[in-house]
């Protein structure tokens, strides 16, 4: 019954979304799809099933704030290529019965930051004329509460985003709505999130409005009962098909002598554009205080993969550890061939460092 309530709001949001249809490369603010957290890095991206106290996860799905996560705040950093760094703070509060029907809510405030560096700028000509920068900024507030028992949870995340580059500047507000249901045993998650529903209100070049990254993903995590690990599958943009596109310098999907496609089996053809939207991912449950987390992201691997050498491309992993008060994670991606990126993130419960007066 309980699940039941969660699949009738997923397929509400779902109807009510329907008419978006924005991917990777089409649209602006694509730094709001870069994982914030070692944890969702090292599990293949933007990770949405698992309700655990982990503030850090509640970026990409708020409906994982809940009172587990009362007064806690979460650091990470992610040195990115060529100087491009980002870094994302976030905290959270439960205010008890300020939700509706007679629950709590909690919210949670972050900041998301990535800088681009330092660039020479140059005019038609090729004359140098200074350097110039650029930035975007994300200020999100995030909520959610449980709706039934402590199985089903809703929330949503409203973000305000800047963007600046040199001398153009862009603001734009998205919302999030999320999702997520634990059974009664606590060994099943299943999460959904409907990401940024909005739009630019104001526009690098007035008049030119661009989309932001719409996104539809669902995932479940499944906790094996006398194993120490915890299976899932992500699955990303399930408001389109087909993902794949033509490169013309492709020589496995377009025929160099033509320019025409290569034709793929129907069954080729199908597990390839389905094996686009899934990232399945594993934890290594040593512990309370360590895991060990490995994802293969096969969309990663096709759009980045040399042709003939594709090594560890979409391939991530990395671990949680919890040294005395800190829980720090560590997360290592594989992007392209020989270059990866490490994600950095602390979180900490601000409750154990002070003792309340009674």
């Amino acid at each position: 019954m309980r699940l039941r309530y969660f699949t009738l709001f997923i397929l509400f949001i779902s109807s009510a979304t329907g008419a978006f249809a924005q991917i990777g490369g089409t649209s602006t603010y694509d730094f709001l799809e870069l994982p914030v957290s070692a944890r969702a890095a090292a599990l293949g991206g933007n990770f949405v099933s698992v309700r655990d106290g982990d503030l850090s996860l509640a970026a990409t799905n708020p409906a994982f704030l809940d009172s587990t996560l009362n007064n806690h705040a979460i650091v990470g950093y992610i040195p990115f290529f060529d100087g491009i760094d980002y870094d994302y703070f976030s905290i959270s509060h439960t205010i008890k019965g300020f939700g509706f029907l007679g629950q709590s809510g909690t919210f949670d405030a972050g900041v998301k930051y990535i800088n681009y560096g330092t660039f020479t700028q140059a005019d038609f000509a090729g004359n140098i004329t200074g350097q110039f920068t650029a930035a975007e900024y994300m200020y999100n507030v995030g909520y959610g509460q449980p709706i039934k028992d402590s199985t089903i949870d809703v929330g949503a995340n409203l973000k305000v985003i800047n963007s600046h580059e040199a001398q153009y500047t862009s603001w734009g507000m998205a919302l999030d709505l999320a999702g997520s249901y634990i059974s009664p045993n606590r060994r099943f998650f299943l999460g959904m999130v409907v990401q940024n529903v909005g739009t630019q209100f104001k526009e690098y070049t007035a008049g030119d409005a661009e989309p932001l990254p719409f996104n539809v993903q669902l995932g479940f995590s499944i906790k094996l009962a006398h194993a120490p690990f915890r299976i899932g599958v992500t699955a990303d943009h399930l408001q389109v098909w087909d993902l794949t596109y033509l490169d013309p310098t492709d020589t496995q999907t377009v025929n160099q002598l033509t320019g025409q496609a290569v034709t793929q089996s129907w069954l080729a053809s199908f597990a390839d554009k389905a094996m686009r939207h899934l990232t399945p991912n594993l934890e290594v449950v040593l512990s309370k205080n360590f895991m060990l987390r490995f994802a293969y992201n096969y969309e990663m691997r096709k759009e980045l993969e040399l042709e003939g050498r594709q090594g560890l491309v979409g391939f991530s992993g990395g671990f949680g550890i919890k040294i005395y008060k800190f829980h720090l994670n560590y997360a290592l991606t594989s992007y392209y061939l020989g270059a990866g990126t490490s994600t950095f993130s602390m979180g900490l419960n601000l409750d154990e460092f002070y003792t309340r007066k009674t």
